[in-house]
């Protein structure tokens, strides 16, 4: 292992044990959410222009932060695969756009309570990171089923969705997903503007689904939608069907693929 000097010495000033950003280093991740209130942009920035190999980044509390500790990361760390960045509440629409535009091979973001996060910035990681496969959107109240759509018509190899909050979302934006992302085996649409019919599609279309009403951090069951005066009974117990039914083999990794012009399932390509 070749050790960074230069970034080992600012994990340890944070106060992260030495034995610890060795581990980071090794597996070219930098997770700061322990130090959050210590972490400002010019420590996000300094380790990013030394740090250029880092594919997995989680700020994940670190409030301090503004968009140019994340421009900086999408600049020097085109190699990103995985971004936490979570209550993250200084950063907007043009931090997540140079994300997207810098990091193609972006499969996962986490976007839990950025307010400040629209459709613009989702709709850019949709049409840029094509390999996307994780995206968590909770309460970012102003997602609507426009950015949902883009979502679903170009990352076909998404499995998790989490849009618990997303009070705009209705069931046109769910149904492109059902429609679209065979694979999809977790979301949460806890509090979006759903009915049955949406419930139905991802039931018609999504065989894999394993995990209905929320990501595996909440577990609140099906008691949000008895919350939801447009789920019926009859929702609600097709959502324990779903998740209770014998699920196909899983996808081989990669069952999608991209030929230049525009992502699409092995099956049609064949």
């Amino acid at each position: 292992m070749t050790t960074n000097p230069v970034v080992l010495q600012i994990l340890t000033d944070l106060g992260m044990p030495e034995h610890e950003a060795l581990r980071q280093l090794e597996n070219n991740s930098l997770i700061l959410n322990l130090y959050r209130g210590d972490v400002t942009d010019d420590i996000v920035i300094a380790i990013a222009e030394n740090y250029t190999g880092a594919t997995i980044i989680s700020l994940s509390g670190c409030s301090n932060i503004t968009n140019a500790a994340v421009i900086a990361i999408a600049e020097n760390c085109v190699g990103l695969t995985s971004i936490c960045l979570n209550s993250c509440n200084n950063i907007t629409n043009a931090a997540i756009i140079a994300i997207a535009e810098n990091c193609a091979g972006l499969t996962t973001i986490y976007l839990y309570r950025c307010r400040n996060i629209t459709d613009a910035a989702i709709i850019a990681i949709a049409e840029n990171c094509l390999e996307l496969t994780k995206i968590y959107c909770a309460y970012c109240k102003d997602i609507t089923d426009t950015a949902i759509i883009d979502i679903a018509e170009n990352c076909l190899g998404l499995n998790k969705i989490d849009l618990l909050g997303c009070r705009k979302v209705t069931d046109v934006g769910i149904i492109a997903i059902a429609n679209n992302c065979e694979g999809l085996r977790e979301i949460c649409v806890i509090y979006c503007d759903i009915t049955d019919t949406a419930i139905i599609a991802l039931a018609d279309r999504c065989k894999y689904l394993e995990t209905f009403e929320c990501a595996e951090d909440y577990g609140l069951d099906l008691i949000p939608l008895r919350d939801n005066p447009k789920v019926t009974a009859t929702g609600r117990r097709l959502v324990e069907d779903i998740i209770n039914r014998p699920k196909p083999p899983p996808l081989e990794e990669g069952w999608w693929l991209d030929d230049g012009t525009g992502p699409q399932c092995k099956g049609m390509m064949n």
